[in-house]
């Protein structure tokens, strides 16, 4: 669904911002890239939407190479949260907004009328429909770009900073929209900081640091590792320190955590 060559970036003569980078991620797979601030991130997701091109090396997104794609037209393969979601809104209405990018695609009367109903109720924004977008609080904008991007359903999504602000149900129903979109098929790439939110969704974490890739592996794998979390500068998510500091096998989440404490206490 998504190859990365060799990809180095910069930005005009300055050091490569993104240095021989290279992955692969799979149709149903949430990948998430992590790191310090600066370590390449957001540089990266601009690259894979083609809204920045590489130096040199290639990115194939869902059949299309995006040095040598339109970006309206890569636009129906990969759909961008930024994140600050206000960048990408700019309709009158909530509905209006989600509505747009089907729109261009073709969509007309009813399927079009369904296809936001469905998208509205999804997000939780059935309520805020008929309001404008900027009237609303972060927590609830970044849903509306998170629904715009669904609507248009391109088979690779990518968020960045998706959990930003938001309260304990908005992510929850983030978390509910992730799971749904892998299992559909829809490949999820995800920046984020937030490693509690990392361990829970994510399948897979490429970890960059100065630009370069340091580590690609499951995600268990990953934050059971403590020099490759120290390399990547994150911190192990908090059920597996304390499944760590009980002696108890790694565990990614309260439930894993809870499970693997009662089977060691023959509970």
């Amino acid at each position: 669904m998504l190859v990365v060559d060799r990809v180095t970036f910069a930005y005009g003569d300055a050091l490569p911002a993104l240095a021989d980078v290279s992955f692969r991620a799979d149709a149903g797979e949430v990948l998430a890239i992590v790191g310090r601030n600066g370590a390449g991130k957001s540089t990266l997701l601009r690259l894979l939407d083609g809204l920045a091109r590489p130096t040199s090396g290639t990115i194939v997104a869902d059949g299309c190479p995006t040095h040598a794609t339109p970006v309206h037209v890569l636009a129906r393969h990969v759909g961008t949260v930024f994140q600050s979601p206000e960048q990408q809104i700019f309709n009158p209405t909530v509905r209006a907004e989600i509505a747009f990018g089907p729109r261009q695609l073709g969509l007309a009367g009813e399927a079009l009328d369904a296809r936001v109903d469905a998208v509205l109720e999804r997000t939780g924004l059935t309520a805020h429909a008929g309001a404008h977008p900027l009237d609303l609080d972060q927590a609830t904008l970044r849903l509306v770009a998170l629904g715009s991007v669904l609507a248009m359903q391109p088979p690779i999504v990518l968020l960045d900073e998706p959990q930003r602000g938001l309260d304990a149900p908005a992510a929850a129903r983030l978390e509910s929209i992730v799971a749904a979109e892998a299992a559909r098929g829809t490949c999820v790439v995800l920046v984020c900081h937030d490693m509690d939110f990392v361990a829970r969704r994510a399948d897979r974490v490429l970890a960059l640091a100065d630009g370069r890739v340091v580590a690609d592996r499951a995600t268990l794998a990953f934050f059971a590792d403590s020099e490759v979390t120290r390399a990547a500068g994150v911190e192990a998510p908090e059920p597996l320190a304390l499944a760590a500091a009980l002696g108890l096998p790694p565990a990614l989440t309260p439930a894993a955590f809870a499970e693997t404490w009662l089977r060691a206490h023959g509970g």
